[in-house]
């Protein structure tokens, strides 16, 4: 059977798309292709054959650039097509036409009408009528496609009306679970896409707050500054409070490379702020730092919620409130003995619930199903 997987925002070593989704497939499938914004045409990449197209600089050219993927995906003739972008939902039906007997997957990574209500790349004015639009285009198409995949039970839940076959399939961390790292780098580690909702700013101010009982503490952000305000927000009050030495950015790094900089570090930080889409999905970060058995300070949101208490494998936090934050800093730094079992809790609960072998398992499982539909 040959697979095509289909995405026009995500790079071609995407954690959840070709780390953990496409290497899964290819345990069982020996032809699949990813097309995906490259600067290269065409290359394979363990076993998998990658074409690029343009990558687009708008949301506008990322709907344009639908029609490119779509015009490659018709060429693979393939069996399944997996898409993983909202806006392919309005081009994706052009292969079916053409290819009837083939089936189409929708992976809905993200709860996309929260997403535009607060998105900065839509004008203040336009999001309540863009959201509107996101919400029932996306319900409407989605009657018409063979599976969808959420990240997350809210947004299963959100489509289970409108289609029989809605499977979620959980971003669990791919990271082997192993026995904790002794050696220590940094007190505490924020990993992913930085920006002032995720809590960045609120994160530097505890680290401020704890500076005068630990005077060296170091916390690492890893990743790229996705936000370019809250960049020289954050820039401007380390400068002031004299931060330079104790938090240190990265910048983005190649995806094998996190674990390594997680594994090093005593504290792992998810401290989203209570915006409506964070209610709904899941951080996988959470799972990457009990993967490698760190505790955990996240929000008391409830996709973090449920899944640090279930363990006890961390601490919950108001994240609005960097003295609370610091707080749980603190109370681990000071107490080796409950940063220890906190994190061996984390690693206890991915060896035995949270880790993507349960993953794989439904996702080939789900495939064999399309497989016999008619």
């Amino acid at each position: 059977m040959k697979l095509c997987i289909l995405t026009t925002g995500h790079q071609a070593l995407d954690n959840r798309i070709f780390y953990k989704q496409a290497l899964t497939l290819r345990k069982k499938y020996d032809n699949i292709t990813l097309i995906v914004p490259d600067e290269r045409e065409e290359y394979m990449e363990q076993g998998i054959r990658i074409l690029g197209v343009k990558r687009a600089n708008s949301l506008y050219g990322r709907f344009q650039l639908g029609d490119t993927v779509v015009a490659k995906a018709i060429e693979v003739k393939a069996d399944i097509y997996h898409f993983h972008d909202f806006e392919l939902i309005y081009k994706v039906n052009k292969i079916k036409k053409t290819l009837p007997h083939c089936k189409l997957i929708y992976d809905v990574h993200e709860h996309y009408p929260d997403m535009m209500s607060m998105s900065k790349k839509v004008p203040r004015l336009l999001r309540p009528l863009a959201t509107f639009v996101v919400d029932k285009s996306e319900i409407v198409l989605a009657k018409k496609f063979d599976q969808i995949i959420t990240a997350d039970d809210a947004v299963k839940e959100r489509f289970d009306p409108y289609n029989s076959h809605v499977d979620v399939i959980y971003n669990f961390s791919e990271f082997e679970p192993k026995d904790i790292q002794l050696e220590k780098e940094y007190d505490v580690i924020y990993q992913g896409g930085i920006t002032l909702e995720r809590g960045a700013y609120h994160l530097v101010q505890a680290i401020h707050l704890l500076k005068g009982d630990y005077p060296e503490i170091k916390m690492i952000f890893v990743g790229p500054f996705n936000d370019p305000e809250g960049q020289r927000l954050v820039d401007d009050y380390i400068k002031k409070h004299h931060l330079e030495n104790n938090i240190l950015f990265t910048g983005k790094v190649p995806h094998v490379d996190v674990e390594d900089y997680v594994r090093k570090s005593r504290i792992g930080a998810v401290t989203l702020l209570p915006l409506p889409k964070y209610y709904k999905n899941i951080p996988i970060k959470q799972f990457e730092y009990m993967s490698c058995g760190i505790p955990v300070v996240g929000s008391n949101l409830p996709p973090i919620t449920r899944f640090l208490t279930s363990y006890n494998s961390g601490m919950i936090v108001d994240p609005t409130q960097p003295e609370e934050i610091a707080q749980a800093f603190n109370t681990l730094l000071s107490d080796p003995k409950l940063c220890h079992d906190m994190g061996a809790n984390g690693l206890m609960a991915v060896r035995e619930a949270y880790n993507w072998g349960k993953m794989e398992e439904r996702l080939l499982k789900l495939y064999a199903r399309l497989e016999v539909r008619k």
